[in-house]
């Protein structure tokens, strides 16, 4: 067997030995975020409004900037940058944006995040959906981002403190 192949083996002995022991001692978080941590990263999105239609636009500079800006501030990694359009015309504005292009039941598994806007958070998945209406209706930039497993962990450890309390 090589070095390399020593090495793997030890650091995913070494990983599972560290979720396991997580488990242990911190119970409320073993069912979804060290189960998150262990599956393979994936792309999720919000799925697209009823009636937008996916185009290959590159999106607006400023559709862009605040993808960026909630990538940089969430410590997020850009996965996906898909564009629609639709004819609807939809506020620019992240509550009223949400709720008039997305389905209730959409809304209750994507939560708001708080800081700036138009970022919503699945796990350790986020999207971030911005649009720019025109006469024409609107054009709704979403990226798919994602969130590092040891800030994901980080995160829910300190929501499930109260355990301990």
């Amino acid at each position: 067997m090589g070095k390399k192949a020593k090495w793997a083996i030890s650091a995913t002995a070494a990983a599972t030995l560290a979720v396991a022991t997580a488990g242990v001692l911190w119970p409320n978080a073993s069912r979804h975020a060290i189960g998150e941590c262990l599956r393979n990263t994936t792309v999720e999105m919000i799925p697209l409004p009823e009636g937008c239609i996916q185009t290959k636009e590159i999106p607006p500079e400023n559709l862009m900037r605040i993808i960026e800006q909630q990538e940089v501030f969430y410590h997020l990694e850009l996965q996906k940058v898909v564009v629609c359009k639709t004819a609807n015309r939809l506020s620019s504005d992240g509550l009223d944006l949400i709720k008039g292009a997305f389905s209730e039941e959409t809304r209750k598994r994507w939560l708001p995040l708080y800081v700036g806007c138009c970022s919503y958070q699945f796990r350790r998945h986020v999207t971030v959906v911005a649009a720019q209406a025109d006469e024409n209706g609107s054009l709704i930039a979403e990226a798919a981002l994602v969130q590092s497993r040891w800030d994901y962990l980080r995160a829910n450890w300190a929501k499930d403190r109260s355990y301990w309390y």
